[in-house]
C-alpha cells in the first residue's frame, strides 16, 4: 500500500508539473536593481538574450508588468501578510492564463518585444534538479517509515515515524510543484499545493514531538501525543479560516516552537537513559541525524525567514537534509548495530562543536564588531585553529598517556598469568579478575561456544570472549555496570588481551620445551662424549694416557656446554680424528679395529650431523668395550648420493635385542638420527652385533 500511494503521488506531482505550458525561460532578480532578468533561455524563448531585463509579458489579450513578487519561490516565509499572499495568488492566476495563449511576448526594458510560442506542455527534461530532489525526498521518507513499521509493528515510535513519513510525502512533493515553476501556475493549484506543504510541515513537526514522547522509552500517556498532533491540525485550520493576519507568524511560529520542544524532550530522554545503554544508543542515532538535518534546515531556511531574509532558492535542495533524519530514526527504531554509534557520535559532536564555534565567532565579528565578511571569517578560523584544535590535542594527549599506562599494567598482568602452570586455579581466577577490571560488566559467566573471535550480541549488551590457554569462554553482559554498550573498540580490546595471553602462554610453553630439549641434548652429549672419554681414561694403563683422556673429556665438556658443532669441517678431517681416537680406545681394551671408508674429500656434514656421527661412533664402541667381549670390530663408512652410511660390527657374544633398564645410549642414538631424518638400526647376530646408521650430508654447501 505504501508503494502504491507513493507511485500515485509521483504520478500526480509529475503530471501537474508537466501540464503547465513550457516557456523555456528561467527568471531571476538582478542583484543591484531587483529587476526581473532572463537567467537562462532555451526552446521557445531561445531568442531572448540571457541577462535581458524584462518588464512585462503579454498574450491572449492581457498584459502584466513583471514584479519581483511574481518570482517568490516559497510564500510562507516571505509574504508577510495574507493580504499580500492574496494579491500574489491573483497575479499568479493572470500570469498563468497569459502563459496558455498561443503566442506571448516578453517585453524588455528597452521596449523590444520577443515573441514566444509556448509549448502546450512543459517537457519533463526541463524540470530542474531541485524538482526531482524534493519529489525523491518525499518518496524515500515515506517508504523508509513504512518499511520500519512493517519490520517493527506495534510500537508508538514506529507509528509516529510513519506519520512523519506521510507528512514528508505531503509537503516535499507539493512544494516541488510551485517552487520549480517557470513563471506561474494557476492560483487554485498554487494555493492547494502551498497549503498542503504547510499542512505536511505541521504534521512533520507534530510527529517529532509525539515521537519523543514515546521513543526511546514512553514518558506520557497515548492521549498526550494525539493531543499534540491535534493542536497542530487545529492551528492549521485556524490559519485557513483567517484567524491570523501575519502569514509568516501563522506558518512559522508553531513549527519553530516544536524545535525547542523536541530538544527538551530529547534532553529529558538523555537523562532518563543513563542506565539503559541500548535506549541511549537508539537516542543517539536520532539526535545525531535530527540535529544535523532538522536544525540545519531550520537554521539555514526557516530562521532567516523570520528576519525577512529570502532563503527560498535553497529550499528544494535543503529537503535532502531530512533524509538524514529518517536514516537515523530508522536504524534507531530498528536497533541496527547500536553498538557502533558511540565512536562516530563522539567524533561528530567534536566537529559539530568546532563548526558551531566558527559560526558564532563569525556572526559576532560581522554583526557586533561590524568587521568585513572576509576579515571576520579569517579571524574566526584563526581563533578556532588557535584555541579549539590545541585544546582538542591536549585532551587527546592526556587520554593517550593514560591508555598507554593502562596498557603497560595490563601487559604485566598478562605475563604473570602466562607464567602460571596450566590447570592452576590462580590463572583462571586472575584472567576473570582482569576482564572484570577492564570492562566492569554487571555479569561475567562461563559461556558455551566454539567461536574463535569476539562476538557482540543483544544490540551491544553482551560480548562473547573465546577461551584461551585451556580456559573456557566468557560471556560479559552490560558494559560499565550497564552504562554503555559493547562496541567494536571493546571487542578489539578484548581480542588483544586474549591474543596477548595466548601468545604469552605459547612463548612460555616454547621456552619450557626448549629448556627440556636443551637438557636432553646435554644429557645425551654427556653420555655419548664425556662418558666415552672417561671410560677410556679408566681403561688406560699409563698415567699419561689417563691425563690425555681427562683433558679430552674437559674439552668435550666445554663443547657440550657451549653447544659448538663442527659445521664447516670436511668429513675427512673429522673422520681422521675419530679413527685415531677409536683405535686407541679399542687397543687399550685389547680389541682390534678394522676401519674402512670411501673417499670423502668434497663431502661435508652439517654441524648436527657431525655431532651425531661422533656420538654414534663413540657410543657404539663404548657398548662393544663394556658388553660384547669381542676381539675384533669392523667399522665401515660408505658415501651415497644423499647419506653417509655407517656400519659397526663386532664378533662378540651378541645381543638379544632387549634394552636394559636405565640404558640411555641406544635410545639417544636413535633419537639423534630421527631428529636429522636419518635412520638407525641395531640387531644381534649369531656371533656379535651389527649397527647401521645413515647421516644426511651436505655436498658443495647444499644440504641433501
Amino acid at each position: 500500500m505504501s508503494w502504491i500511494l507513493g507511485v500515485i503521488v509521483l504520478g500526480v506531482v509529475v503530471g501537474l508539473a508537466h501540464q503547465q505550458p513550457g516557456l523555456g525561460m528561467r527568471l531571476g532578480l538582478a542583484s543591484d536593481t531587483r529587476a526581473v532578468v532572463a537567467m537562462n533561455t532555451a526552446g521557445p524563448s531561445a531568442a531572448v538574450p540571457v541577462g535581458t531585463p524584462l518588464v512585462a509579458i503579454q498574450g491572449g489579450g492581457d498584459r502584466m508588468d513583471l514584479r519581483p513578487l511574481d518570482l517568490t519561490i516559497e510564500p510562507d516565509g516571505s509574504m508577510g501578510t495574507y493580504e499580500i499572499y492574496g494579491e500574489f495568488l491573483a497575479r499568479q492566476d493572470r500570469l498563468a492564463a497569459i502563459q496558455r495563449a498561443e503566442e506571448v511576448e516578453w517585453i524588455a526594458e528597452d521596449g523590444r518585444a520577443y515573441p514566444v510560442r509556448p509549448q502546450p506542455q512543459r517537457p519533463l527534461g526541463s524540470l530542474p534538479t531541485d524538482f526531482w530532489v524534493q519529489l525523491a525526498v518525499g518518496l524515500v521518507a515515506w517508504w523508509v517509515s513504512a518499511a520500519v513499521i512493517a519490520f517493527r509493528p506495534g510500537g508508538n515510535g514506529a507509528r509516529y515515524l510513519l506519520l512523519s513519513g506521510f507528512a514528508t510525502l505531503l509537503f516535499a512533493p507539493a512544494a516541488a510543484i510551485y517552487t520549480t515553476r517557470e513563471l506561474a501556475v494557476p492560483a487554485g493549484i498554487f494555493h492547494s499545493a502551498c497549503d498542503l506543504n504547510f499542512f505536511g510541515g505541521s504534521l512533520f513537526a507534530a510527529s517529532f514531538v509525539g515521537l519523543l514522547l514515546y521513543y526511546p522509552r514512553p514518558m506520557a500517556p497515548r492521549w498526550v501525543g494525539r493531543s499534540v498532533v491535534g493542536v497542530f491540525v487545529l492551528w492549521f485550520v485556524l490559519q485557513q479560516i483567517g484567524v491570523f493576519s501575519s502569514m509568516t507568524f501563522a506558518r512559522r511560529f508553531l513549527v519553530m516552537l516544536a524545535m525547542p520542544a523536541t530538544l527538551g524532550l530529547a534532553g529529558w530522554h538523555w537523562f532518563r537513559t543513563s542506565r539503559s545503554p541500548v535506549e541511549r544508543a537508539a537516542l543517539q542515532w536520532f539526535l545525531g541525524s535530527w540535529l544535523l538535518g532538522t536544525f540545519l534546515f531550520a537554521g539555514f531556511i526557516l530562521l532567516p525567514q523570520m528576519f525577512g531574509i529570502d532563503t527560498s532558492p535553497l529550499q528544494g535542495y535543503a529537503f535532502l537534509l531530512f533524509l538524514l533524519v529518517y536514516g537515523g530514526l530508522a536504524v534507531g527504531i530498528l536497533r541496527f548495530r547500536l553498538f557502533e554509534i558511540g565512536q562516530w557520535w563522539r567524533q561528530s559532536v567534536g566537529w559539530a562543536a568546532m563548526v558551531l564555534l566558527l559560526v558564532i565567532l563569525d556572526g559576532f565579528f560581522v554583526f557586533t564588531l561590524e568587521w568585513s565578511e572576509s576579515f571576520s571569517l579569517s579571524a574566526a578560523l584563526l581563533v578556532c585553529g588557535g584555541v579549539w584544535l590545541p585544546f582538542r590535542a591536549w585532551v587527546w594527549r592526556r587520554m593517550t598517556r593514560r591508555r598507554e599506562a593502562e596498557s603497560l599494567g595490563l601487559f604485566r598482568e598478562v605475563l604473570d598469568l602466562s607464567a602460571l602452570p596450566p590447570g592452576d586455579e590462580r590463572r583462571w581466577e586472575g584472567w576473570k579478575h582482569l576482564i572484570q577490571r577492564v570492562f566492569d560488566p554487571l555479569s561475567l559467566d562461563v559461556a558455551v561456544g566454539t567461536s574463535s573471535i569476539e562476538e557482540i550480541g543483544q544490540d551491544g549488551q553482551s560480548l562473547l570472549l573465546p577461551g584461551v590457554g585451556g580456559m573456557p569462554a566468557l560471556r560479559l553482559e552490560f558494559l560499565r555496570r550497564g552504562r554503555a554498550l559493547f562496541g567494536p573498540a571493546e571487542a578489539r580490546q578484548a581480542g588483544e588481551l586474549r591474543s596477548m595471553l595466548e601468545h604469552a602462554i605459547q612463548s612460555h610453553t616454547s621456552y619450557q620445551s626448549g629448556v627440556a630439549q636443551e637438557r636432553g641434548r646435554i644429557s645425551r652429549d654427556l653420555h655419548d662424549h664425556i662418558g666415552a672419554h672417561l671410560l677410556a681414561a679408566l681403561q688406560a694403563q699409563e698415567a699419561s694416557d689417563k691425563d690425555l683422556r681427562i683433558r679430552e673429556s674437559l674439552a668435550d665438556l666445554r663443547e657440550v656446554i657451549n653447544d659448538r658443532g663442527h659445521a664447516g669441517l670436511s668429513l675427512g678431517e673429522a673422520l681422521a680424528d675419530l679413527r685415531s681416537e677409536s683405535g686407541e680406545r679399542l687397543e687399550m681394551s685389547g680389541i682390534h679395529l678394522r676401519w674402512k671408508q670411501d673417499l670423502v674429500e668434497n663431502v661435508r656434514l652439517s654441524g648436527d650431523a657431525m655431532k651425531a656421527l661422533r656420538a654414534v661412533i663413540r657410543e657404539s664402541l663404548s657398548n662393544v668395550i663394556r658388553h660384547s667381549g669381542a676381539e675384533r670390530v669392523e667399522l665401515s663408512l660408505e658415501v651415497s648420493e644423499q647419506f653417509l652410511q655407517l656400519v659397526v660390527e663386532d664378533d662378540g657374544g651378541g645381543w638379544d635385542g632387549v634394552v636394559r633398564k636405565g640404558s640411555t645410549g641406544m635410545a639417544g642414538m636413535r633419537e639423534r638420527l630421527e631428529g636429522l631424518k636419518g635412520s638407525f638400526e641395531c640387531k644381534g647376530l649369531q656371533n656379535g652385533v651389527r649397527l647401521r646408521a645413515s647421516f644426511p650430508m651436505m655436498k658443495e654447501g647444499v644440504l641433501s
